[in-house]
């Protein structure tokens, strides 16, 4: 990555710190709105609003949530070194299954954002980068192997993909899904 390398350890790091800022400005909201839900409670009981008011303030509520843009999330999982990873041999099965699961985007954890190991996509933060060729960029093309195999998210670790209908029709007598 050269010097790209940290360009994306500052971006990654100055996203991460904004995310921590929008998790405290959710707990702070979620206090007003107690606050508030308190206030009207007290004048609908002083005669100062009326019950409908109450149904009012909510639908007001709905239409303005639902002009907040989605942010980006990150999983929280346990300690991906001390999890239990699926017994399902890969190596055995790539020549068939051509390591369709390294072709599935999914968010990392702030473990894999503190390695700094696992690429992500700046355009979907937090979320594994895929090539061109829709794989994970740490999928070695020729191999279907992870050449950040040592630092590979939970996700991958624990992945099984025998009831996966993405990748198998039946994984017992090794029929592929189609692509």
């Amino acid at each position: 990555m050269g010097d790209s390398d940290g360009l994306y350890r500052r971006l990654a790091a100055a996203l991460r710190a904004a995310e921590e800022r929008a998790d405290t400005s959710e707990r702070a909201l979620a206090s007003l709105r107690a606050e508030l839900s308190q206030v009207v409670d007290v004048l609908i009981g002083r005669g100062g609003l009326a019950e409908g008011h109450r149904k009012l303030l909510a639908r007001v509520a709905e239409v303005a949530a639902q002009e907040v843009p989605r942010r980006v999330r990150l999983r929280v999982l346990v300690d991906k070194y001390a999890m239990r990873g699926s017994d399902v041999d890969c190596a055995s099965l790539m020549h068939l299954c051509k390591a369709r699961c390294c072709s599935f985007a999914f968010e990392l954890t702030t473990q894999d954002l503190d390695e700094g190991k696992v690429m992500w996509d700046v355009a979907e933060p937090y979320v594994n980068l895929r090539g061109d060729d829709g794989y994970c960029v740490h999928a070695e093309p020729a191999t279907g192997g992870c050449n950040v195999y040592e630092h590979r998210p939970a996700t991958c670790r624990g992945f099984d993909c025998r009831e996966d209908k993405r990748i198998w029709l039946d994984f017992d007598q090794k029929i592929i899904a189609p692509a």
